[in-house]
């Protein structure tokens, strides 16, 4: 029932175009009807043809009946006798005509004695007296004839035909044109029309299908102004008509070429069946091929390759059958109308071949039937290809939404890609209490992006130790209120399971919704949780992929917080000294060679101070090394919060500390070492109910000039402190120049 349906809706979308075209085989039928006499002819005069015998010695041929010449396509000229009675009535003799169909003759001549010898005929090169659409050859019998009348006719054809002359009335051969040209005019404009519109659904769809079928219409327009003779009309150079049957044969073979191609395109028999297609496309090139032969043989086309037409004629109408077959076993739109159609246009090739043999005798519907036809069958695929045109709608429709959503995928991949390296980035380098709120602002910058929300929340409660509150826009925290704020900080029940919410927000003493709003649980270990909260002005849903994106997004987000934090506690650990928690032995060496680069390339001052513990073996000695460690942890807080926050603080190893004091000169230096050694002095430090006193000895160096490297500054403040110790420690000593040993220059 939906195919049904569907099929009724796609047909009800083109009635105008389908219910238009539909008119014209309706006007055709009209047309032939009207051709068909409501009443007896006006008076016809029967005319008998009596062969004679040609110059070269052979004899003309009639039919069976004696009233029509039988010509050859050989270009052999055929002589006979008209006989015919002309009754001895004065008001009707000015009035009767000789009439002749228009069949492809190369000449036609008429004599009556040397009295009446009207113009030749020819049907390549047309005549003025035919009018514009030529349909007939006549000829104005004198108005002093009646009685017995002998005419003489001369004729050779293009093509084999039968030649039937009529007597007739002026008025019977006037509306005998008068309906022909009509079936002609409609046969042409149905084929015109129909290759425009072709062309227009070509440029709009761009399907070659509909190239195809202009080119089929093309062709076969001009396939029918070639059997009507109209086309040599426009050749004003006589190019086609110098080709005579060869130009004739040769239209008719481009024609059948290009149905050939229609038919594959309609039926899409290239998809169905390729095997079939590259068949059928090998035979269009080999007609092409023989219809350039024709062409080029032009008028010498012996009578054998024009007889063999009819067979190459035969043989592409059953390939054209077996297709629109196999196309409606396919259920094809409009393959069975277009398949009768085509046997209408076999029926008609044959009836015109009998006609050609004298067999049938020629009539209106014998002598256009064929070029009807073929209007037909372009009719039927019109319809076919304007009824599939919803399919390539569905189709474009489908592509573009594949496209649009191909490019919503990349879209959101490249913010995904964004946020990824954004939080990569920013979260680097931050301290461990600045991670979550940092990167929550990042998630909610790059959501609203993807996700088009006038509020949008990122809460977290107890993790990593601590509750955050972040929202877009930022200054939205300030407008919310207390009730807000608690309403939203309540979903942690309804979030349980991992199930998305969305509900509408109501005013108080309302029940019409003002905004939607969407709860997204986000990824995080109990039993810690969080949300992303989302609110849309308006009763316009959140769509679920925007919360599967808004999913991900927080997925991400954790993610990197998590590797973040991580990578600081790794960090933490491999440059901080564990018992201290001041910089250990590697990441003060890391220090002193940056610092000392920096302060070389810019030429700056710095010192280092090395301090040592006095008596430090005495306390491990007496207390234990618990309370060595205790002694350590301590000093390590006194000096580093006697220290600014640009000096650098290491523990070198044992009880010694490294100072390092960027911009510090020695003087300078100096005076933050005595800062620190009355520090730690006059600190008191418990110890199992026991108050312990400590000392430091510290020695001071200072970059000199051209030093890049700190070892040599390094050395000196160690040579320093040994001195503060020789000299009775507690105390604080300026490394002197003789303590510079010889490679002090080594960086210079």
């Amino acid at each position: 029932m939906k195919k049904k349906a569907a099929g009724a809706e796609k047909l009800e979308r083109h009635w105008f175009a389908i219910g238009g075209i539909a008119f014209l085989p309706l006007l055709l039928a009209y047309l032939f009807l009207s051709a068909l006499p409501e009443r007896p002819e006006p008076a016809s005069i029967e005319v008998a043809v009596a062969p004679m015998a040609a110059p070269s010695g052979s004899t003309a041929e009639v039919s069976r009946d004696g009233h029509s010449l039988l010509l050859k396509d050989d270009g052999s000229t055929a002589q006979a006798e008209l006989r015919f009675t002309i009754p001895r009535d004065a008001t009707q003799a000015s009035h009767w005509v000789l009439w002749v169909r228009r069949v492809p003759l190369q000449s036609l001549r008429l004599s009556a004695g040397e009295n009446w010898q009207p113009g030749p005929r020819s049907f390549l090169q047309p005549d003025a007296e035919d009018g514009v659409l030529p349909v007939g050859y006549l000829f104005r019998l004198p108005s002093v004839w009646e009685g017995d009348i002998r005419v003489q006719l001369e004729a050779s054809s293009l093509r084999k035909s039968a030649l039937h002359p009529e007597v007739v009335s002026e008025a019977a051969a006037m509306e005998y044109m008068q309906r022909a040209t009509m079936i002609v005019i409609a046969a042409y404009a149905s084929l015109f029309t129909l290759a425009l519109l072709s062309l227009a659904l070509y440029f709009a769809s761009r399907d070659m299908t509909f190239l195809s079928f202009f080119g089929f219409c093309a062709v076969g327009l001009m396939q029918i102004a070639a059997h009507n003779g109209h086309l040599y009309q426009l050749d004003s150079l006589g190019l086609f008509a110098g080709l005579g049957s060869g130009g004739f044969g040769a239209m008719s073979l481009i024609f059948e070429a290009a149905a050939l191609r229609i038919l594959l395109r309609y039926t899409d028999l290239p998809k169905a069946r390729q095997d079939w297609a590259r068949k059928i496309n090998v035979g269009t090139i080999a007609l092409l091929l023989l219809a350039c032969a024709l062409l080029a043989w032009g008028a010498n086309v012996s009578h054998l390759a024009t007889a063999a037409l009819p067979a190459v004629w035969l043989a592409g109408g059953l390939v054209g059958l077996m297709v629109l077959l196999d196309a409606w076993r396919r259920r094809v739109t409009m393959a069975a109308a277009v398949m009768c159609s085509l046997l209408a246009i076999a029926a008609a090739v044959i009836v015109s071949e009998l006609t050609a043999i004298g067999v049938v005798r020629s009539t209106l519907l014998t002598h256009y039937g064929y070029q009807v036809a073929i209007v037909l069958c372009a009719l039927m695929l019109a319809v076919g290809l304007i009824s599939r045109i919803s399919k390539y709608r569905e189709q474009r429709d489908r592509e573009q939404r594949a496209r649009e959503e191909s490019e919503r995928k990349l879209y959101r991949e490249a913010v995904r890609s964004e946020l990824l390296s954004a939080l990569q980035m920013s979260l680097r380098g931050l301290d461990e209490e600045e991670v979550q709120p940092a990167a929550y602002r990042l998630l909610l910058e790059h959501l609203h992006r993807i996700v088009p929300t006038s509020l949008a929340l990122a809460m977290t409660r107890g993790y990593l130790g601590s509750d955050v509150l972040m929202s877009w826009p930022p200054a939205a925290l300030e407008r919310m209120s207390e009730q807000d704020l608690t309403r939203r900080q309540t979903l942690r029940q309804q979030l349980s399971g991992s199930i998305d919410l969305q509900y509408p927000v109501t005013k108080p003493g309302e029940a019409i919704a003002v905004a939607m709003e969407a709860a997204v649980s986000m990824p995080i270990r109990a039993p810690a949780w969080g949300a992303l909260v989302l609110e849309r002005v308006g009763a316009t849903a959140f769509h679920p992929d925007e919360l599967i994106i808004a999913r991900d997004l927080a997925r991400i987000t954790v993610q990197q917080i998590e590797e973040a934090v991580t990578a600081l506690k790794l960090r933490h650990t491999a440059e901080v000294d564990a018992l201290t928690g001041s910089m250990n032995r590697r990441s003060i060496d890391l220090s002193l060679s940056r610092t000392f680069q920096h302060a070389h390339r810019n030429h700056q001052p710095l010192s280092v101070l090395f301090v040592d513990i006095d008596h430090f073996k005495t306390f491990n000695d007496m207390f234990g090394h618990a309370c060595g460690d205790f002694c350590l942890r301590e000093l390590a807080r006194v000096l580093k919060t006697t220290l600014s926050v640009e000096d650098f603080l290491g523990r070198y190893g044992g009880e010694e500390f490294v100072v390092i004091l960027p911009g510090r000169q020695t003087e300078m230096a100096r005076a933050v070492a005595e800062e620190l050694r009355v520090a730690v002095e006059a600190s008191e430090f418990r110890w199992n109910e026991r108050t312990l006193r400590l000392t430091v000895s510290i020695g001071v160096a200072s970059r000199l000039d051209g030093e890049s490297l700190p070892q040599p500054a390094l050395e000196r403040a160690d040579r320093a402190l040994y001195s503060a110790k020789r000299a009775g420690r507690n105390r604080v000593q300026v490394a002197p120049a003789v303590f510079k040993p010889r490679s002090t220059m080594a960086g210079s």
